[in-house]
């Protein structure tokens, strides 16, 4: 009687294990079956989030377009003069940090994560937003200029739409970005900020060797912003040591 009862376990422990070998065989069945295959689809929705293995791993996509982000500013010169500066490319600057080592800081593509982050906000506009996007979000108030304020922004670009209030968000980051790299860069008390999305296809690879570019630069600009930030004095420094240790000083000297 105890052997039989012995046996009990062991016996269901073998059915259970004979089912769920059944059931990842036929879910594997599933997942690899050609399309139009009944259940194939809700099987593969449920399971490659948690098993699927990208391929991509092993051969990443070759990057298909280089990206930069570009700022310029402005601030008072000392007769009062409001004084524009040249384009600067962040990107770039970030960038020296990458040649010559095998695993650069992740700080080397914080302007390239930022810019994407920034165009997939804006794409996600309808053309009417996007233009206005593009827009400067500055207005006069007497003898300076003001940010144009976040409700007025919202109205303009579109109420009760969650897109618009997760691109100014981005928008919001991006100018306390150029503002904090403009500040250590230039060295003024920056008014404004403006920045440009420069997106270049390199040649395919049939052209590969040819010199002469074959796409067409694309370049996206987007209005002034009112440099709105508190400028903390630590903050700029450590902007400044990264511009200082990339060896990048002299281009915003001649930006200025």
């Amino acid at each position: 009687m105890k052997s039989a009862k012995a046996a009990d376990p062991v016996r269901r422990t073998g059915i259970v294990a004979l089912i769920v070998a059944a059931v990842v065989m036929l879910t594997t069945a599933l997942v690899v079956a050609p399309e139009g295959t009944p259940l194939r689809e809700q099987v593969r929705s449920l399971v490659l989030p948690y098993f699927g293995q990208n391929w991509r791993v092993f051969a990443p996509d070759i990057l298909k377009t280089n990206r930069t982000l570009e700022i310029r500013a402005q601030w008072r010169d000392d007769s009062g003069d409001l004084v524009r500066s040249d384009w600067v490319s962040v990107t770039d600057i970030e960038l020296r940090a990458v040649t010559g080592h095998v695993v650069p800081s992740r700080i080397a593509k914080s302007s390239w994560n930022a810019s994407s982050t920034y165009l997939q906000r804006y794409q996600a506009l309808d053309e009417v937003q996007r233009e206005t996007a593009r827009d400067s979000f500055v207005e006069g108030d007497g003898a300076g200029s003001r940010a144009v304020p976040d409700a007025e922004l919202i109205d303009r670009l579109g109420a009760g739409d969650p897109d618009v209030i997760r691109f100014l968000r981005m928008d919001y980051m991006m100018m306390r970005n150029a503002t904090m790299y403009a500040t250590a860069g230039f060295g003024r008390p920056i008014e404004h900020v403006q920045w440009r999305v420069v997106r270049q296809r390199p040649n395919d690879f049939a052209n590969r060797f040819v010199e002469r570019q074959q796409f067409r630069t694309a370049t996206t600009t987007f209005g002034w912003r009112r440099a709105n930030v508190s400028v903390e004095p630590r903050v700029v420094e450590a902007y400044r040591d990264l511009i200082r240790r990339h060896g990048a000083g002299w281009v915003f000297q001649e930006a200025a």
